[in-house]
């Protein structure tokens, strides 16, 4: 069955396609990727895994630090991966699996087939760790399930309440800098005698020229009487 719309002839869609379609309109106005928060500055390694440790106290040590490090640390992948002595598909792995029980303390979803590697994929797109074609199938997969496209928004959510908290419990100081006061000028001024007069050479100074002043007329005298023009007794 076709469809005249002007000089444009379509086909009829597929009720799958249509169904997308229909979820594409719903979702019209609403972003289809939250952006998480992120902490102001550099965090403090030993709060950040304090913090996750206090919100899943059931997750694995390595889920844990991978998510202290990367998830509220916003340390690169491969530094994060270098320090918790993992490679980067395990340090993924780990951090998709401490991302699924963050998101699952706002809430609980089926899970199954496809959407389990929809959720790693997700995980990576948050660190910017995840290849054009991955991000192809994880937007087409998106699309027809509302299932992980949730998962992403509670996950975001998750998120934001760890920073949220890790905030509350070690709030930023304020710089220095900005409530200290520059310090004054140097002001320079000419310091007069007390008399107000220029101060006078020192003692040493004095004796000096008139030391030179006696050698130079002993020097006069003695050429004077060398020639008789005076007598020297």
């Amino acid at each position: 069955m076709e469809a005249v719309h002007g000089e444009r002839t379509e086909m009829a869609l597929p009720m799958a396609v249509t169904g997308g379609r229909d979820m594409l309109a719903r979702m019209e106005g609403t972003p289809l990727r939250s952006v998480p928060a992120s902490l102001p500055g550099p965090v403090n390694t030993v709060h950040a895994l304090a913090q996750v440790e206090r919100a899943l106290p059931d997750l694995v040590p390595d889920a844990r630090r991978a998510l202290a490090l990367v998830g509220l640390g916003s340390r690169p992948r491969a530094e994060a991966a270098g320090e918790l002595g993992v490679s980067e598909p395990e340090l993924s792995r780990l951090l998709a699996a401490a991302r699924k029980a963050l998101r699952r303390t706002v809430a609980q979803l089926p899970a199954g087939g496809w959407c389990e590697r929809a959720e790693r994929l997700i995980s990576d797109r948050l660190d910017g760790a995840l290849a054009a074609a991955g991000e192809a199938r994880l937007d087409s997969h998106l699309l027809g399930c509302e299932r992980c496209a949730t998962h992403e928004q509670r996950l975001v959510q998750a998120h934001d309440l760890l920073v949220e908290a890790y905030l509350d419990a070690h709030p930023p100081r304020p710089a220095l800098a900005a409530s200290a006061k520059p310090p004054a000028a140097a002001e320079l001024r000419v310091v007069e005698s007390p008399d107000g007069r220029a101060p006078t050479l020192r003692g040493w100074h004095i004796a000096f020229v008139v030391g030179v002043l006696l050698a130079l007329a002993a020097v006069v005298l003695a050429i004077l009487g060398a020639t008789g023009a005076v007598h020297v007794p």
